[in-house]
């Protein structure tokens, strides 16, 4: 809040927040339980509270709503690689939280959920899904791939592309658990088996990423 905000905005600023999330909760229920192409934009609102015109103003319409939605689960995965970042972790323990909570992250119903409901909806939506493409998987390898930059410029490993260093990096840890996860509804991993899956695939990276190098 600056000395020129009339009194209350700050409060108001705090409101909004709050709104946004609860129309952001609900759009995600909504959307995974009818899919984008059915997913009412009343119904969202009856669950959240508010205003159709409160949503629009926030949201411009459902598409917007729905990249909105998707922005905010990439803000929580790549918030691992963020504080890592702040931090300059040695790359060794920054590698395994990061994988842990991204895996942990990964693994929950609500991720799993929305994309399948992306899988499903590509041939009907290609731009939504194109989209999300972009703003789901291409930001969080960004967002690793500033790490590994950190790392390699602190000299504690040899990288040549930082994007493909972080895509290699993310397809180890996650490959044992990702399908079935997808296609197993009653499989779910425990802390322990992402552990032994993040460190394998921390040694292993260390191990063979200066091989890329030229």
């Amino acid at each position: 809040m600056t000395d020129q905000d009339p009194p209350g905005a700050e409060q108001d600023e705090g409101r909004a927040g709050l709104r946004r999330a609860a129309f952001l909760k609900a759009a995600r229920e909504v959307f995974l339980e009818h899919g984008y192409d059915n997913a009412s934009m009343a119904e969202i609102v009856r669950r959240a509270g508010g205003s159709l015109s409160t949503l629009y103003a926030q949201f411009g319409g459902k598409k917007g709503l729905f990249e909105a939605m998707v922005d905010a689960r990439v803000e929580e995965l790549t918030e691992p690689m963020v504080v890592e970042l702040s931090a300059h972790t040695p790359i060794r323990e920054g590698l395994q939280r990061i994988g842990e909570r991204f895996m942990a992250r990964l693994s929950e119903p609500d991720a799993l959920n929305v994309f399948r409901l992306m899988a499903g909806q590509a041939r009907t939506f290609p731009d939504l899904a194109g989209g999300y493409a972009r703003r789901g998987p291409e930001r969080i390898r960004s967002a690793l791939a500033a790490y590994l930059k950190d790392r390699a410029e602190a000299g504690e490993v040899r990288i040549e592309n930082f994007d493909v260093a972080a895509q290699i990096f993310f397809d180890l840890v996650r490959a044992r658990m990702a399908l079935r996860t997808l296609f197993e509804p009653d499989y779910h991993p425990s802390d322990a088996d992402i552990r032994e899956a993040v460190d394998r695939g921390v040694r292993v990276f260390l191990g063979g990423v200066e091989a890329l190098a030229p």
